[in-house]
């Protein structure tokens, strides 16, 4: 009896769960079930020039997690490669000579862009960085990418404000680089001390190394002022209770806890909820009228915090000070990297 009580319990939630992402994420796709790139302006690219490498750390101690990206989002990538320590290459796996945990992301990840860069880079126009407990939308991702005008380089993801001047970009929802910032972070990892190629937090590492050389950080929050990259589980956006360090980290936190309609990702998502998300974007639509998109995101530099001494929680990378990053073109120029395995104490 109780075994029966356990099933009919978790057929209820799976149920409610269905109900509950459909509503909030079904408005992610027009009438036709696909982003309908024919109202936009002509200066915004089609979807479909567009060509994304998705880069995703994973372990063989999370088969589960490994197996639910494999059958769901990553396929819709033009390619996509698994960055772990296995034995040999595959068509999908990059394997790569490090022990196992946090302490080797860092590593992990630069041998992954060195790698994209050397053999890659002219292949695609832009490399997004995942978890394996990243949700990704990438027909999303490639319409606000569509919007993108600009020749330079650029980056973008969940932007965190926090250990360098201008902040970084969060890797748990992921974040992406076009080709030319890319061509900038592998020069950064050749000049000496400049930035860290082992130990730490991999995307706080790469967001200071993509700082110091001056790759600007675009914002991917919509006309609105909603995100797109949402640093938290869906739950929390679900139920209304967004984490209190979410308010305190995030730059854009005007809107905290209101999901763009052209949601990209979510962070810590388990398998069978991944599952469950993707079948219902893939094959379940709202029916609504047509409505034009037109300049719906503005893909701009986001500028320096103005005085970062009036921000109520402000936090500094090892033995740098707010003051430190007063002038930008200064603080780039310090070969200051921390090379010990030790990152600042973080939530994200």
């Amino acid at each position: 009896m109780a075994i029966r009580q356990v099933r009919v319990k978790k057929t209820i939630l799976l149920l409610l769960a269905s109900i509950v992402v459909f509503c909030i994420l079904g408005s992610i796709y027009g009438s036709s079930g696909q982003l309908d790139t024919r109202t936009e302006i002509q200066a915004i690219r089609s979807t479909n020039e567009i060509k994304i490498l998705c880069v995703v750390l994973a372990t063989l101690n999370e088969q589960p997690k490994l197996n639910a990206v494999n059958d769901t989002w990553v396929r819709h990538c033009d390619k996509h490669l698994f960055v772990m320590t296995e034995e040999k290459d595959s068509h999908d796996v990059l394997s790569v000579d490090f022990p196992e945990g946090r302490t080797y992301l860092t590593d992990k990840v630069v041998y992954a862009f060195k790698y994209i860069h050397d053999n890659l880079l002219q292949d695609f126009d832009w490399f997004l960085k995942a978890d394996d407990d990243t949700y990704m939308v990438i027909e999303n991702l490639k319409y606000i990418l569509s919007h993108y005008g600009e020749e330079g380089p650029a980056y973008l993801g969940g932007h965190i404000k926090m250990y360098a001047p201008n902040g970084y970009m969060a890797g748990g929802c992921g974040y992406v680089l076009n080709r030319q910032a890319l061509r900038m972070l592998i020069k950064g990892y050749q000049k000496p001390g400049l930035c860290r190629l082992t130990g730490g937090a991999e995307d706080l590492e790469t967001g200071r190394c993509l700082a110091k050389m001056g790759v600007p950080l675009i914002s991917s929050v919509d006309k609105y002022g909603k995100e797109t990259f949402n640093v938290s589980p869906l739950w929390d956006y679900v139920k209304g209770h967004i984490r209190p360090w979410v308010h305190q980290y995030l730059r854009n936190n005007k809107r905290v806890g209101q999901i763009s309609k052209f949601t990209i990702s979510f962070h810590k998502v388990d398998p069978e909820f991944m599952r469950l998300i993707h079948f219902i974007l893939n094959n379940m639509q709202v029916a609504k009228h047509e409505t034009k998109r037109n300049n719906y995101f503005n893909l701009v530099k986001v500028p320096p915090i103005e005085d970062l001494s009036k921000e109520k929680f402000f936090l500094t990378y090892f033995y740098e000070s707010v003051d430190s990053y007063k002038d930008i073109e200064a603080w780039r120029k310090k070969n200051n990297t921390v090379l010990v395995h030790q990152s600042p104490r973080r939530t994200v």
